[in-house]
């Protein structure tokens, strides 16, 4: 939490990026999928400045000149905050940083800053809970197949499952976590993705 914290500080106090463009650019990249499985080099064997220089150099926006050094801020900011709550919740609910921003733009969750900054993190999880059940946006796989061109059509002449079975996961009106292992498989065999991309989040708080 730490670690992701002193990432989007650094990013939007030193660097002079945009906190929400940063949130983007990381959940899209594969350091983000270290994160989200706990790789030890990256919760922990690296400070939040080197991981936001490591997510510069993968996506190509690393330049030649020397990494500015952190500035002296006395107080956490609200986007050390929503970088501290982003990884809790992250962690809490075992979902991926693009669900999580999906959920709750990281501009939003810095403007929640005050007062929220003073509640724990649970209640910062209850309210992620909240606003995942009233969260009706694309699912995985509508998002996935758009990003990869195809059609509904296309996609299920491609993976072998039945356009109806593709509408209806797409509709929400069957449950993709449900499927059969191998229709699923064969999807994102198509899609060029993992099979977890396609499941959609279940979040429920005790």
């Amino acid at each position: 939490m730490s670690c992701l914290a002193c990432f989007f500080d650094y990013a939007a106090w030193d660097y002079g990026a945009e906190g929400f463009e940063v949130a983007n650019l990381f959940a899209s990249s594969r350091l983000a999928r270290q994160f989200e499985t706990g790789a030890p080099w990256v919760v922990s064997g690296r400070s939040g400045i080197e991981l936001f220089w490591d997510m510069c150099g993968e996506l190509g926006y690393d330049d030649e000149q020397a990494m500015i050094e952190q500035g002296f801020r006395p107080d956490r900011t609200p986007e050390y905050w929503a970088g501290w709550i982003a990884a809790y919740v992250q962690w809490r609910f075992a979902l991926t940083f693009r669900t999580v921003f999906d959920v709750l733009p990281f501009d939003v969750l810095v403007d929640l800053y005050d007062p929220w900054h003073e509640a724990s993190e649970e209640r910062m999880a209850q309210l992620f809970a909240e606003r995942m059940t009233s969260y009706r946006g694309q699912t995985n796989l509508a998002r996935m197949r758009s990003a990869c061109g195809y059609t509904q059509r296309e996609l299920a002449e491609l993976s072998g499952v039945s356009l109806r079975s593709i509408q209806m996961y797409e509709q929400r009106n069957k449950d993709i976590n449900r499927a059969q292992a191998s229709a699923v498989a064969q999807i994102a065999r198509v899609l060029h993705c993992r099979v977890e991309d396609l499941l959609e989040a279940v979040v429920a708080v005790a």
